[in-house]
C-alpha cells in the first residue's frame, strides 16, 4: 500500500504556481459534503502527480501533476474550495 501524506505536501507546489498558501483552503467533498483544510486530505503519490483524498469518505476530491512545465490541478470531486479573500479585494 502507498505511503499517505497530508494536504500540507500539496501546499509548497500549488503555492509556487498559484502564489498563495492553499493549505488552510476549505475544500467541501462534492460526495459526502464534508468541509476540510486542504491540509487534512489524504494525499496519495499517484504515477506523474497527486491524488487527494476526502478524510471522511476516502472519495477523490483533487488530483494535481507537474507535466511539461505547467501545473494541471482536477477538481472534479470537490463541490467546492473557499478561501478567505485579500484584503484588497473588490467587495
Amino acid at each position: 500500500m502507498a505511503a499517505t501524506k497530508d494536504g500540507n505536501a500539496l501546499g509548497g507546489l500549488l503555492g509556487e504556481f498559484l502564489g498563495t498558501d492553499l493549505t488552510a483552503v476549505v475544500v467541501v467533498c462534492g460526495a459526502c459534503d464534508q468541509h476540510q483544510a486542504m491540509a487534512q486530505v489524504v494525499v496519495y503519490e499517484a504515477g506523474p502527480g497527486w491524488v487527494a483524498r476526502c478524510r471522511g469518505c476516502a472519495e477523490v476530491v483533487l488530483k494535481v501533476a507537474v507535466i511539461r512545465e505547467e501545473l494541471v490541478l482536477d477538481l472534479r470531486g470537490a463541490a467546492t474550495l473557499r478561501m478567505a479573500a485579500p484584503a484588497q479585494a473588490p467587495r
